[in-house]
């Protein structure tokens, strides 16, 4: 490869990590074309991009940004999972293709400037979409009003019938 074209690789990748918050570290090993169009296909759909990147140039671009840490786990072939924000939706994409075609192989993750382990990822890919632990908080907190107009409802209902019982018992005295 060029040194022209190395050094825009590393440009183009050091900007992009300049605003990333997940980045999930993986072996493609034994992927064939089918499988890998499929995942970055996938991951595309959630916001996520699956890259293939020369581990020399990582490493480069790695202790640049501050992610150092992953600089130790690049051996062998690598790609990166990068996303904005969600690391939900690209670790289940993940964790499902490792359980059914067993590769890409997870091996070590930076979610929100913290270092995740593969089981860490896994653990992850457990949770509800974002979309849903959202929907979880509105029901928590739409459940107590709730509650408190069912009980004001019902109080306003055992009076109103005991003025009509009260009107009844007057009426046949």
């Amino acid at each position: 490869m060029q040194r022209q074209k190395k050094e825009s690789i590393v440009g183009e990748l050091t900007e992009q990590l300049d605003g990333i918050g997940v980045v999930i570290l993986s072996d493609f090993t034994g992927m064939d074309v089918e499988t890998a169009t499929e995942i970055r296909n996938r991951l595309r759909e959630a916001s996520a991009q699956y890259r293939v990147v020369k581990n020399t140039l990582a490493r480069r671009v790695f202790d640049g940004v501050g992610l150092g840490s992953l600089v130790e786990h690049m051996t062998g072939p690598n790609a990166l999972v990068l996303s904005e924000t969600d690391p939900v939706a690209p670790a289940k994409i993940l964790v499902e293709f490792e359980k059914k075609k067993k590769t890409p192989t997870i091996k070590i993750g930076w979610v929100n400037s913290a270092i995740m382990t593969a089981a860490d990822i896994r653990k992850l890919a457990t949770l509800p979409s974002r979309e849903v632990l959202l929907a979880q908080i509105a029901g928590g907190f739409q459940a107590p009003v709730a509650g408190m107009a069912r009980l004001l409802t019902e109080l306003l209902r055992k009076f109103v019938a005991t003025l009509d019982a009260v009107a009844k018992e007057k009426a046949a005295a």
